[in-house]
């Protein structure tokens, strides 16, 4: 029999988040007693916590297999299930916790998220209703209320539940982003990088068949078409601003002598990195990652970045200083008109107009190389239409 301490010690590492402390004390419960319910299933859980989704399905489906009817086991399987992006399955195990335990609000709030996903709107809102009426002042589900009223078309009722989350001080950054992009307060100047986060996270699974398939995606093939027509330095050092799961990594790879890509979301990366096309990934704001390598590169690629970033000058003085003399800045935009800078949508993206693009450029010592005007992707069936841009540091 494993010792008494084990687990428990393991339990309070884990209640600290001290996750890669409390894994090994869990796995060595298990050597010694394979059957452990509490082991196999926190194993899970930790595993789902480190993205690990795969490795979390086996734990928990082997402690279901010892308990099952459990039902904070069905939950935690049914939000492993949901990042794994087999929302059906998720809902069916959330309805199995909720056979057991009718009045568990988060299991509600986790079908109602998983219903959302399968495009089932009226399902959704029924269960964080539900989830409210046992636990009114439950900021998640009040956003998940906001986020499906918005996709049934029922603006005013979605701004009441955002302003009602709002009050309970959680995501308070995301609210206000969410709120602004429906005309309630003022834009700030780039979306917060936890949203960013957390939305590229969630779509890591099926990002590429989405964006390529649902919304026409061509952003990535558009602009290194533009960017081909440069003159480019060969070999070259390229940096990939944004990369997600790597769809501009192939396309510049036959450019590159070395190709780094950047991105906030981890799971974006870890998907990336299954690609191979590039030589290393960091983590992280883009930022940040170009102002630590002054004259690193000759090649910088935003596609399909900027839409989450109002203001852009930190952006074009990294870019700037990051690129060795004569190289190329080639990134896109969603296109607005002259008459502003930029404009947050309702969609929470943000769309640039030529001229600011060009006010920033002088600013910044850049020369405007080609300006293209594009339908860069689709949204409800039509055309966004965009700029696909190639600037040059003398």
């Amino acid at each position: 029999m494993p010792k008494p301490t084990d687990f428990d010690q393991g339990l309070a590492l884990h209640q600290q988040g001290r996750l890669a402390e409390a894994e090994p004390l869990y796995r060595r419960v298990l050597r010694a007693a394979p059957t452990h319910f509490d082991a196999l299933h926190l194993l899970g859980v930790l595993c789902g916590q480190t993205d690990r989704f795969d490795e979390a399905l086996e734990w928990l489906n082997r402690a279901l297999a010892q308990r099952p009817e459990s039902a904070p086991a069905l939950n935690n399987l049914g939000n492993t299930l949901g990042s794994l992006d087999r929302h059906q399955e998720a809902v069916q195990a959330f309805e199995r916790a909720l056979a057991l335990r009718p009045n568990d609000p988060k299991a509600l709030l986790n079908r109602g998220t998983s219903l959302r996903a399968l495009e089932r709107p009226e399902e959704a809102l029924a269960s964080f209703d539900g989830a409210l009426a046992l636990k009114t002042d439950y900021p998640e589900a009040l956003i998940g209320r906001a986020e499906t009223l918005l996709t049934l078309h029922r603006r005013a009722q979605a701004i009441e539940a955002f302003q009602q989350a709002l009050a309970l001080g959680k995501d308070v950054e995301q609210i206000h982003y969410a709120l602004a992009a429906l005309g309630v307060g003022s834009a700030p100047s780039s979306a917060p990088p936890a949203y960013v986060a957390a939305l590229f996270d969630t779509y890591a699974h099926n990002f590429d068949e989405h964006l390529v398939k649902t919304l026409g995606y061509r952003t990535p093939e558009l602009l290194v078409a533009e960017l081909r027509r440069a003159a480019l330095p060969t070999p070259a050092d390229v940096i990939d601003l944004g990369c997600g799961t790597g769809l501009c990594g192939p396309l510049l790879r036959p450019l590159a002598r070395r190709l780094v890509g950047v991105d906030l979301s981890g799971l974006m990366l870890a998907k990336a990195r299954e690609g191979g096309a590039y030589d290393e990934l960091v983590q992280g704001d883009i930022a940040h990652a170009l102002v630590e390598r002054a004259q690193g590169f000759d090649i910088a690629v935003a596609a399909d970045v900027f839409v989450y970033i109002g203001d852009l000058d930190a952006v074009f003085a990294a870019a700037t200083a990051a690129l060795r003399p004569g190289g190329v800045f080639a990134f896109s935009v969603e296109a607005c008109d002259d008459a502003h800078d930029c404009q947050l949508g309702p969609r929470r993206r943000y769309a640039h107009s030529q001229a600011y693009l060009r006010r920033l450029a002088a600013a910044h010592g850049l020369s405007v190389e080609s300006t293209q005007r594009s339908v860069i992707r689709k949204e409800s069936h039509e055309g966004v239409e965009g700029w696909l841009v190639v600037m040059r540091r003398p």
